[in-house]
């Protein structure tokens, strides 16, 4: 069976927004958006530019817009797609610059992880990494923390997030989750300075708690969680 795959193509003769293209797609057991574009690239189309690496859903370099949503290509069935519709829509990621056709420059998504100082800084002498686990933290700070590390840094929740779209300080919602894995590990020794950058402008009160960014996460991290523990820690 054959299906259409829709793909925003750039185009710099159409002032930069794009140009839809159809491509029949054979369709295959198994298939997911990946597939689908080397298929297209392989078969009809060398020119089609995506990006893509690890095909296992980790590395998040395949984010993309999917029938409206920001979803990973390597993650996402055909046959769940094609259940809902005749057709797939594909478009580059929302909320970044766009490079060629299907990728983006994601310079501001890091940009804003950067901000958060996300590595440790572990002071002298300072407590074992075992006490984080049995002393320090409860369970659901404990979830939220493995939660947090899952992150891929793949910008699908800042890519549906609408206060990172129209607040060009907020930090947005991957690097507020960056921050609570440092914030609340015992051993960091910049408090201080994570709660500066936290209460700050760009920090966790820029969200407007649309919580989009939970159900779009591929790693189910829950950074509308972490960003709401954050919030009530600086309320003290």
């Amino acid at each position: 069976m054959n299906f259409t795959a829709v793909v925003r193509r750039y185009s710099p003769e159409n002032d930069g927004q794009g140009l839809f293209v159809e491509y029949l797609v054979r369709d295959e057991p198994g298939m997911s958006v990946l597939d689908l574009l080397h298929q297209i690239h392989d078969e009809q189309d060398g020119t089609l530019a995506y990006r893509y690496s690890c095909r296992g859903a980790i590395c998040g370099t395949c984010a993309m817009m999917i029938n409206g949503t920001a979803r990973l290509a390597c993650k996402t069935p055909v046959g769940e797609l094609l259940a809902e519709g005749s057709s797939i829509l594909i478009e580059p990621l929302a909320g970044v610059p766009v490079i060629k056709d299907l990728v983006v420059d994601e310079y501001v998504f890091w940009n804003k992880i950067r901000k958060t100082l996300p590595w440790l800084m572990r002071a002298e002498n300072g407590p074992d990494a075992k006490l984080i686990y049995e002393e320090n933290l409860n369970k659901i700070h404990l979830d939220q923390l493995n939660r947090s590390s899952d992150c891929i840094k793949c910008a699908c929740c800042v890519a549906e997030c609408p206060s990172f779209r129209v607040n060009p300080d907020f930090i947005g919602p991957s690097a507020c989750n960056q921050m609570y894995k440092h914030l609340f590990d015992p051993r960091d020794a910049i408090t201080d300075n994570r709660i500066e950058i936290s209460s700050g402008v760009g920090g966790v009160y820029d969200c407007d708690k649309f919580s989009i960014c939970n159900k779009v996460c591929p790693k189910d991290c829950r950074p509308m969680r972490a960003i709401t523990f954050i919030q009530n820690r600086l309320k003290g």
